[in-house]
């Protein structure tokens, strides 16, 4: 009779190993949550879906991933079965998430860890270091499952729930980042001990054919693809937009709490920014096929917000654009040329009309970026994923 492992699977089996992802589904996922999660599958992991929050977007899972969407009678069913069948763990973490004012996070825990043990999910992966991080540190603790967790950025400068934060770090049984800046972070602002955190790289999908070429590219226009947020630098743009000459002209992506057109307009540009809001895949996709460049000028915010390795300019890069952006966390990881200090519009005007009236520039810049791309943040960084999970899901501790 073949031996079963600790969590009931047949030893030996080739069958997809069952994990979990903790993420937020409040606008679709994310576009790397969504790219990692495709890879997976393709890596023998059968990637069940906890979703924190649930509405439509860009990225919605493909038919065949399972999403154990909570409902009230879920709820109910999955705290009776941790109940009946982990009362002391359960009374433990209940007394811990009021100790951490965590009821809601616990609550939500309670659903997820008995989705666990109904689907004989193996491990569970957190996809940001807050609330979805409590909540699978909860689920862990009821369920004696690993959690595992990806820690982005801005969860390390302004923690919804710090204390929590510490503790559940300190049980994570694998902590990833995004990059190196971010390992530093965690060590000094978190002590976690630097060999404690492995940094895989996010990644793009690198679009096949032509990546946009000279003849396909507009003249002189900037784009920019990221939330209305203080740390994206909209203002530091806006300010290099107004020193460039009147022909150059910003298309902005995104959504957010800033009011970006009234900053353009006290800026004296409103009518050089073209303000595109939320976009399809294909529309985004687009523009970046026929923008002159691509400029994030990221900067640390006033409550010491700051980015970890933005998605969007990998985006950009996979699609051929020359880019613009900052000396700022863990940019200078991804790109190799061009960058200017944070805040430095004079700089960044002068960076991106030098790209702008030197067609060769961009085209080298464009082609370097895509190759930076393909060897260095690319999907077989996802490989590294696989390699971590399978050695916490094989360790027979």
């Amino acid at each position: 009779m073949t031996a079963l492992d600790v969590h009931g699977r047949t030893g030996g089996t080739t069958g997809p190993i069952p994990i979990a992802y903790i993420v937020s589904m409040a606008s679709g996922l994310h576009s790397f949550v969504f790219r990692e999660i495709r890879e997976l599958y393709g890596l023998g992991f059968a990637v069940r879906i906890f979703p924190t929050k649930v509405a439509a977007g860009p990225y919605m899972p493909l038919a065949g991933w399972p999403v154990d969407r909570p409902t009230p009678a879920g709820f109910v069913r999955g705290h009776a079965r941790m109940i009946l069948g982990r009362f002391p763990e359960y009374m433990r973490s209940l007394r811990e998430a009021l100790r951490f004012r965590a009821l809601a996070d616990f609550a939500l825990a309670g659903f997820f860890a008995a989705q666990v043990e109904r689907f004989g999910v193996e491990l569970v992966h957190c996809h940001f270091g807050d609330h979805k991080l409590f909540i699978g540190y909860f689920v862990g603790r009821l369920s004696g499952r690993p959690v595992t967790v990806t820690i982005h950025a801005y969860e390390l400068y302004d923690n919804p729930n710090p204390r929590l934060f510490a503790r559940a770090l300190e049980a994570a049984a694998a902590i990833v980042t995004v990059a190196e800046h971010n390992r530093g972070v965690l060590a000094e602002r978190w002590n976690v001990p630097r060999e404690r955190v492995a940094v895989i790289p996010l990644f793009a999908d690198l679009p096949s054919g032509s990546n946009g070429g000279p003849s396909t590219r507009r003249s002189k226009t900037v784009l920019t693809v990221a939330r209305f947020v203080e740390k994206k630098g909209h203002r530091t743009l806006f300010r290099a937009l107004a020193d460039l000459p009147h022909d150059w002209e910003a298309w902005l992506i995104g959504d957010g709490p800033l009011d970006i057109r009234g900053l353009a307009a006290s800026l004296g540009v409103a009518d050089r920014v073209r303000v595109l809001g939320r976009v399809t895949d294909r529309e985004l996709q687009e523009a970046y096929r026929t923008a002159t460049v691509f400029c994030l000028p990221s900067e640390r915010s006033e409550t010491g917000d700051q980015e970890g390795v933005p998605v969007a300019l990998m985006e950009a890069m996979a699609d051929g654009l020359p880019v613009v952006a900052t000396r700022h966390a863990g940019i200078p990881e991804l790109v190799e040329e061009t960058l200017v200090e944070e805040g430095d519009a004079t700089g960044l005007a002068r960076a991106l009309q030098r790209i702008g009236e030197d067609p060769a520039l961009a085209a080298r810049q464009g082609r370097r970026n895509r190759e930076i791309i393909e060897s260095r943040f690319s999907r077989r960084n996802v490989f590294q994923l696989k390699q971590l999970f399978e050695g916490l899901v094989n360790d027979p501790r």
